[in-house]
């Protein structure tokens, strides 16, 4: 259950936030549960705080720091986090709908089963983030940087993903159907098990990458001529 406290001194406003925060740098927030919708904490220092389970609904949170923050289950629709750092957060089964996380900082971060549907995910970096069975459906990911990243079970349905870097990136059971992934790097990517029907792979390098039978490609493509590699070939 949240801190009372803790929940007053959130919502006094950034300016009142950052003077508290100055004044109790190692304290951990408990803001379990809390009811934040709409709050406003841009470029605050909230790193380590336990935030499971709160309503942060439209919140402003851009540039703040939540690194290694626990954001499980939380609802964060609509909410503002461009440039926000969420590295090591976790976010597993998370609501991020409509957020915007534009050039955000996912590194390491667990996103499992995290719903981040219709979000703004433009050159957000996720290098070694746990992306398994999250949705990503209708995302912008335009640039994102998703190398070595957990992908199993991931849906990125209708997603754009021109220009990412999915280098090393664990794709089994990942749903690429009818994404734009245009021009990005899977090298060195495990396709195995993947679907990329009808998704369009034009100028995309696959240097070593890795597929077989249960690997679904768009028709008329041949992964032969991207440079990957068949395990059973």
């Amino acid at each position: 259950m949240a801190n009372a406290e803790h929940i007053q001194i959130a919502k006094s406003g950034p300016a009142a936030f950052g003077e508290w925060r100055e004044q109790n740098p190692n304290t951990q927030l408990d803001l379990s549960g809390a009811d934040l919708a709409g709050i406003n904490l841009k470029g605050a220092k909230i790193r380590g705080a336990n935030l499971s389970g709160a309503d942060l609904a439209g919140a402003t949170l851009g540039r703040a720091s939540l690194a290694g923050a626990n954001l499980s289950g939380a609802n964060l629709e609509a909410a503002d986090l461009g440039r926000a750092i969420l590295t090591g957060a976790n976010c597993s089964g998370a609501s991020l709908l409509n957020v915007n996380l534009f050039w955000a900082d996912l590194n390491n971060c667990n996103l499992s089963g995290a719903v981040l549907r219709l979000c703004r995910l433009g050159r957000a970096s996720f290098v070694g983030a746990n992306l398994s069975g999250a949705d990503f459906s209708q995302a912008n990911m335009i640039e994102a940087d998703l190398r070595n990243t957990n992908m199993e079970g991931a849906t990125f349905h209708s997603s754009n993903m021109n220009g990412a870097d999915l280098g090393r990136a664990f794709m089994n059971g990942a749903d690429f159907k009818l994404a734009m992934i245009r021009d990005s790097m899977f090298v060195a990517a495990d396709l195995r098990g993947a679907n990329f029907q009808q998704a369009s792979l034009h100028r995309s390098d696959m240097t070593m990458a890795k597929y077989d039978e249960s690997t679904r490609f768009p028709v008329g493509f041949d992964p032969n001529d991207t440079g990957q590699k068949d395990v059973d070939g």
